[in-house]
């Protein structure tokens, strides 16, 4: 199991949260406290409006200005935190190096959420989603996003051969890799469960990923001589483009399509890679 869990612990790095991140992932109840403030100030600024007398010029320009502020700062909670980032668009910023090289740690991304809400995602989508449970290191939070790169949609059979991506048994080009990804993989069943397998290098030994409690190191090879199984109905398989430093769905398995957040859809920043991502 060295290979492996060096493979899982090269993820471990625990990127810093910027100020924009934290507001990015402001829970829904305090951007509902922080309109609701803003509406009482406004009232406020209302009421004590007419009780400033027209020659207290000072008092009357710092009411405008209250009035005003919270305001905009209301109409802003709504439409940005109310509707646009549950439904249309989010801010994402690059956590690791995964997918290098479309993507670098702090790029700022777009993240198109209404596009699935309208079609399902497809193979070759660069995707924002929430992983399962097993693909968090300890010090993620629970809402922690990931983005990958969307390798297999329900219904494919997806193997990766001598190091080389197969999909429904036919050889994908992967030009946007970082470097040529090293093993083997495929989804097998195992005692009714599917399950990912991994082999580093050729004739290396078979790995059950993070299902390491799943099967005994005896029946290792067994197992990674069971057929293939295709992706169910609901859920897809994403993989990094920097695949030798990403733990992906070779480790923990498959996204649930309602854990899909969204497609990364433009680089915001820096200004020097701003553009649509490939």
């Amino acid at each position: 199991m060295p290979v492996l869990m060096n493979f899982f612990l090269a993820q471990a790095q625990q990127p810093s949260t910027s100020v924009i991140e934290k507001l990015a992932r402001t829970p829904l109840h305090e951007i509902v406290w922080f309109a609701a403030i803003c509406t009482v100030l406004r009232i406020a600024a209302v009421a004590l409006m007419p009780r400033v007398s027209e020659s207290h010029t000072t008092g009357r320009v710092l009411l405008r200005i209250l009035h005003d502020a919270s305001d905009a700062l209301i109409y802003a909670a709504i439409v940005v935190f109310l509707l646009l980032r549950p439904y249309v668009l989010q801010t994402f910023q690059i956590p690791s190096e995964s997918m290098v090289p479309t993507l670098k740690v702090n790029d700022w991304l777009i993240v198109n959420k209404f596009a699935y809400r309208i079609g399902d995602p497809k193979f070759g989508d660069i995707v924002v989603f929430k992983p399962p449970k097993r693909a968090l290191a300890p010090w993620q939070p629970p809402d922690q996003d990931f983005v990958k790169r969307l390798i297999g949609e329900p219904g494919d059979l997806i193997e990766i051969r001598n190091s080389v991506l197969y999909r429904n048994g036919k050889e994908v080009p992967e030009p946007y890799l970082n470097e040529k990804a090293i093993g083997d993989f495929k989804l097998v069943k195992y005692h009714g469960e599917l399950i990912p397998i991994v082999r580093f290098g050729t004739g290396g030994v078979p790995q059950d990923s993070l299902y390491v409690d799943k099967v005994p190191p005896r029946e290792m090879g067994t197992v990674w001589d069971l057929p293939s199984e295709r992706i169910p109905d609901g859920y897809y398989l994403m993989m990094g483009d920097n695949r030798n430093w990403s733990a992906d769905g070779r480790v923990w398995g498959l996204v649930p399509r309602r854990q899909i957040v969204g497609r990364a859809w433009f680089i915001l920043f820096p200004l020097s890679r701003m553009g649509s991502p490939h």
